[in-house]
């Protein structure tokens, strides 16, 4: 009778645990639908938002910010790319750290430049923060194990940063 107890509350613990982290993993992606669509459409004030508000502060406040990726999305105007899709992967792995979740999130994008298609798989990091009211995204291109905490000063290193991939080329067929 007490074994089956136990294992009925284990079981139920581990049904709970599965049910938090699908939601968890539910919001991130349905925050990231918004992110992705942001930056489909070149929409800086969506990317605000869900900009961590630390990138924010070191790039010397919110118009700042603004400017910076009004550039960005000129240079890459002039170069000839156009960002056509931005997927987000399925394997999100996520802790609590504090009063925060991070999340290591797989992205995939698919550039348009001159010649062909460039395909990048990379990651972001999710940052839920007020109870997961607030979900933020810091791209980790340029982001090491040890520079890391300059950027997030919470980050435990319970996660592992993935590999980075280089870019994959896909010349236009003629």
């Amino acid at each position: 009778m007490i074994k089956n107890l136990l294992f009925g509350l284990i079981f139920w613990t581990g049904v709970q645990v599965q049910t938090a982290h699908g939601q968890v993993v539910e919001e991130i992606k349905t925050a990231g639908q918004i992110y992705a669509y942001a930056q489909l459409h070149g929409d800086h004030e969506i990317l605000l938002d869900f900009t961590y508000p630390s990138l924010i502060e070191k790039a010397g406040g919110r118009e700042a910010m603004r400017e910076l990726l009004k550039q960005i999305q000129e240079t890459k105007k002039r170069q000839g790319q156009r960002l056509a899709s931005m997927q987000f992967g399925e394997e999100i792995r996520t802790v609590q750290v504090k009063d925060e979740v991070h999340a290591i999130v797989p992205v995939k994008q698919v550039t348009k430049v001159p010649g062909g298609t460039l395909i990048t798989e990379s990651n972001l990091i999710a940052v839920g923060t007020e109870n997961r009211e607030n979900w933020y995204f810091i791209e980790t291109t340029s982001l090491e194990e040890n520079n890391i905490q300059k950027v997030l000063p919470s980050w435990d290193f319970r996660l592992a940063l993935p590999f980075k991939k280089p870019p994959v080329f896909k010349e236009d067929k003629r």
